[in-house]
C-alpha cells in the first residue's frame, strides 16, 4: 500500500492493518503537535557519562534482566545485518548488541548509549513511536519521520515490569532499509518472546520465593502471571494479567483469592485461566489434592469441586 504522511514529500510503504495506523497516527502528531520538519537533518542529543550514570540508574534491574536476552537475540539476528538496542521509558538508550563492521553507522545514526530518541524531536521511530504508544511497531524504508532515517529498518516493542508498567523498548535495527521487511513477521515474534522473558524474569526477580502461576498462554507483549502467597492470595500480577482480571493496583493491595475471583466469572477466557492455575498446583504439588488445595487457599471439596467442572482428571 502506498501512502504519503499529510505534511510530508515522497511516499513510504506503509503496512496493512495495525501497523498502518501506528505509522500514520505518529506521523499526525509529528506534524501537528510535535511540529518536526521531516527534511531537517538531525542528530540524537547524548548524555555525557555521568549524566548517563545518574539518569540510568533507576534502569538498572531492567539492564540486567534484559543482557541476557540481548544477547541471544544478537546472535539469532545478527547474520541478518540487525543489532539490538535497549530504550528506557523516555526512549534514552541504555544499551547495544552489535559488532565492529556496524560500529560506524551507529555513530552516524546516533545509535548508542545515552542517545535520546524521544518521538517528538526524532519523530516516528522505533523507540521513540514505541515507548510513546505502547504497542510493537515495525518501521521499514520510508516509515521514520525524518528523511535522514529513510534507509534505518526498525522493529520494537514496549517491556513490562512486575508490577504491570511499562519500563522500556527493545529494539532490533538495521541500516539497509527494506532487506528484512520479508522476514518482519518472524522478526517481531522473536522479538516479542524476548520481551515476555524480560518481563518474566522481572516478575519472578520481584516475587522470589512465592507461587507463580501461568492464567493463559502469552498473546501479545505480556504474559498472564501472578504471584500468590501459602494462602492463595495474589500478591503480584504482570500486566497481561491485570487486564485478564481487570485488577488494579488497589485490588492487588488487598491481596484477592485467585481461584475465588477466577469462579466470578464463567467467560471461556477465565475457565481456562481457572483451569491452568489447578493444573499447575496438581503439578507442583506431584498431584497430591490436598497439598495443591492448601496451596491455592482453598478446601478440599473446592478444589475437588473444580476439577469435576472442569473435567480434570
Amino acid at each position: 500500500m502506498e501512502w504519503a504522511g499529510p505534511h510530508k514529500g515522497g511516499t513510504g510503504r506503509a503496512h496493512n492493518g495495525a501497523d498502518a495506523i501506528r505509522v500514520e497516527r505518529s506521523w499526525q502528531r509529528c506534524a501537528a503537535s510535535h511540529h518536526v520538519d521531516p527534511a531537517q537533518g538531525w542528530a540524537a542529543d547524548i548524555l555525557s557519562g555521568a549524566e548517563f550514570r545518574h539518569v540510568s540508574g533507576r534502569s538498572v534491574p531492567l539492564m540486567r534482566a534484559a543482557q541476557p536476552e540481548m544477547r541471544r537475540l544478537f546472535d539469532l539476528v545478527h547474520p541478518l545485518g540487525l543489532l539490538v538496542l535497549l530504550a528506557d521509558t523516555d526512549a534514552m538508550l541504555l544499551a547495544r548488541c552489535a559488532d565492529e563492521s556496524q560500529s560506524a553507522h551507529c555513530r552516524r545514526m546516533c545509535l548508542q548509549q545515552g542517545a535520546i530518541w524521544d518521538e517528538a524531536i526524532a519523530g516516528t521511530n522505533g523507540v521513540g513511536t514505541c515507548v510513546r504508544d505502547g504497542d510493537p511497531l515495525f518501521l521499514g524504508q520510508g516509515e521514520h519521520w525524518r528523511f535522514c532515517l529513510s534507509l534505518l529498518a526498525s522493529f520494537a516493542t514496549p517491556i513490562y515490569d512486575a508490577q504491570g508498567q511499562m519500563v522500556g523498548a527493545l529494539n532490533l535495527a538495521a541500516f539497509h532499509g527494506d532487506s528484512s521487511r520479508h522476514a518482519a513477521p518472524l522478526l517481531m515474534d522473536t522479538l516479542i518472546q524476548a520481551g515476555r522473558r524480560i518481563e518474566e524474569h522481572l516478575f519472578r526477580t520481584r516475587y522470589d520465593g512465592r507461587k507463580v502461576l501461568l492464567l493463559d498462554t502469552a498473546d501479545g507483549c505480556s504474559t498472564p502471571l501472578v504471584a500468590i502467597d501459602d494462602d492463595g492470595q495474589v500478591v503480584g500480577a504482570t500486566r497481561a494479567a491485570r487486564t485478564l482480571m481487570h485488577w488494579t493496583d488497589e485490588m492487588i493491595r488487598e491481596q484477592p483469592n485467585l481461584l475465588s475471583a477466577l469462579e466470578g466469572d464463567d467467560s471461556p477466557s477465565f475457565r481456562k485461566a481457572e483451569e491452568s492455575v489447578i493444573h499447575a498446583a496438581l503439578a507442583a504439588t506431584q498431584g497430591n489434592v490436598t497439598r495443591a488445595a492448601r496451596g491455592l487457599g482453598i478446601s478440599r471439596a473446592t478444589l475437588y469441586r473444580k476439577m469435576r467442572q472442569l473435567a480434570i482428571a
